[in-house]
């Protein structure tokens, strides 16, 4: 985060112009130099940052004991839990249910809404052949076949 200026001195005299000419190029190849930033590390920031990643490193395989994904057996070996791969089945196949019961309430909520869509047409179509197509008696036709849908 730091920034070198360079102040070039020329002059506009014939008498100084060898000089000024190379005073510009040296600048100019002084303007091209580009330095590359380093994060000076002693051996001390090193041991830290090894640390530091290992504390991580253990942090993480503790939870997992704690959560039961890894265990240690009676002979001090470690394995990886077979609870925690079936309760991870499990609860993957638990959504995918959830899921398929969703889209089949939505198709059973359809069908129904259809079924009594139909018996308010057939219940028209009753009292338009008896002559008694009215308007108002049609709507209350079918929100009673409606309501009786809803309350089964």
């Amino acid at each position: 985060s730091s920034q070198t200026l360079m102040i070039a001195c020329v002059s506009p005299s014939d008498r100084d112009f060898m000089e000024t000419l190379n005073t510009l190029k040296y600048a100019n190849r002084a303007r091209n130099i580009k330095n590359k930033v380093m994060v000076n590390q002693d051996r001390a920031s090193q041991q830290i940052n090894a640390l530091r990643s290992e504390i991580t490193r253990l942090q993480m395989e503790l939870m997992e004991y704690k959560t039961g994904k890894r265990i240690i057996d009676e002979e001090g070996v470690e394995s990886i839990n077979d609870m925690f791969h079936e309760n991870a089945m499990l609860q993957t196949e638990n959504n995918n249910l959830r899921v398929r019961i969703k889209a089949m309430q939505e198709t059973i909520d359809a069908l129904r809404a259809r079924i009594t869509q139909l018996m308010s047409d057939q219940a028209n179509q009753v009292l338009a052949r008896a002559g008694e197509g009215n308007e108002e008696i049609s709507n209350m036709i079918h929100n009673y076949i409606k309501e009786i849908e809803d309350l089964r």
